[in-house]
């Protein structure tokens, strides 16, 4: 940095020239930042989701597009996060494949370091982040950078390291995220590469309708009586050591995802499966009563879904049917939106909110887990 007069000028010290200076707008009020009349942060981020996702469909197309003609043009792109990102990043994935008909590669950021042998000047690497601190995936953008890389970030704080090493930044205009648990954040990453999916495939229009549709059913969906009867089903199932959640396609990574929110908040040990792989092992867990919750999209995969959901309450478990349609298998139903490519943003939902409820029924703090942080900044 050289400062001259008083004009501030960053200079690169490896090629001597001036570094352009990035103008970054923050748009957070005070009253983001407050719980209001939330009992907890969790739970106001939560039903924050009723405009937040609308909020991150706006975003700048031409840089949608930008970064959909990068991932056409790359030898080779990397998604990149950790924990609930990347699950995101898992997501997006399979939303490429089906909508783009394009293969990106989803790695956790812990684990980049095993692909940097694939990685050339031609790679891409888009990272998703909350806090744009998170430490594991700063390190496979360095490495990313170190083989001459295109970096693209998708992220909340703009102001953060993440999005100041990157090449092109996508903000998903949240606000601030305090609980550790992340929820509004979650959505917006899946809301921001379902379009950038849909870009690639020529259909932004067609991807933003049906976020806008999915974000105003999501509105719709976020009301006390939805919110009073999953506080039920929470105190049904106060009680359990172990529950399971199983999806398939793009739900499979939601099904992890609902997994990981459960165990932050509840303290409950839950797993995650791809449904057809409970006949490999996991369904020797099953005894009765286990509490099974099954994501079920109205989509081609709805038939083979419901088939494992069925595998599992013959042998004893109490399934919890997550679908836009109830059906005779499930003891528990909660609906959603029949959202079609965008069924995992309305999916999670209804599980964050069960994940809340089950922390406060059984008298833990939804806002600060123990031994979890809201950044992940060492390794």
């Amino acid at each position: 940095m050289v400062v001259l007069g008083e004009k501030v000028r960053c200079i690169d010290l490896e090629t001597k020239k001036e570094i352009p200076k990035r103008t970054i707008e923050i748009h957070w009020s005070e009253k983001s930042a407050e719980k209001g009349s939330y009992a907890h942060f969790m739970m106001k981020e939560i039903m924050e989701q009723k405009t937040t996702i609308a909020e991150t469909i706006n975003q700048n197309e031409t840089v949608i597009k930008k970064v959909a003609d990068e991932i056409k043009n790359a030898f080779g792109t990397y998604l990149i996060g950790c924990g609930t990102a990347g699950k995101v990043c898992l997501t997006a994935s399979y939303l490429f494949s089906r909508v783009a008909k394009k293969h990106v590669n989803a790695v956790f950021g812990s684990e980049f370091g095993s692909h940097k042998h694939f990685l050339t000047k031609d790679s891409l690497l888009i990272a998703v982040s909350q806090s744009g601190e998170t430490a594991d995936t700063l390190e496979a953008m360095e490495i990313a950078k170190e083989k001459g890389c295109k970096l693209i970030t998708i992220v909340n704080v703009e102001s953060s390291t993440m999005a100041r090493m990157a090449d092109i930044v996508i903000p998903i205009k949240v606000g601030p995220e305090k609980a550790v648990a992340s929820t509004k954040a979650t959505t917006a990453q899946l809301t921001v590469l379902t379009q950038i999916a849909y870009a690639l495939a020529g259909k932004l229009n067609e991807g933003k309708q049906l976020l806008i549709a999915a974000a105003s059913q999501i509105n719709d969906m976020l009301n006390p009586r939805y919110e009073d009867h999953i506080k039920e089903l929470a105190e049904k199932i106060k009680g359990v050591e172990s529950m399971y959640i199983i999806g398939k396609d793009v739900n499979y990574p939601m099904a992890l995802e609902a997994a990981i929110k459960l165990q932050e908040v509840s303290y409950i040990h839950a797993e995650g499966f791809a449904g057809g792989e409970l006949k490999h092992g996991p369904i020797a867990l099953i005894t009765e009563g286990t509490p099974v919750i099954a994501i079920v999209a109205n989509d081609e995969t709805k038939k083979d879904i419901l088939s494992n959901a069925m595998e599992v309450k013959a042998r004893g478990g109490y399934i919890i049917g997550v679908s836009p349609e109830t059906s005779e298998i499930f003891d528990y139903w909660i609906k959603v939106p029949d959202a079609g490519a965008a069924s995992p943003i309305v999916n999670i939902i209804p599980i964050q909110i069960l994940a809340y409820h089950l922390s406060v029924i059984r008298q833990n703090n939804p806002d600060m887990p123990r031994n979890l942080a809201k950044s992940v900044t060492v390794k």
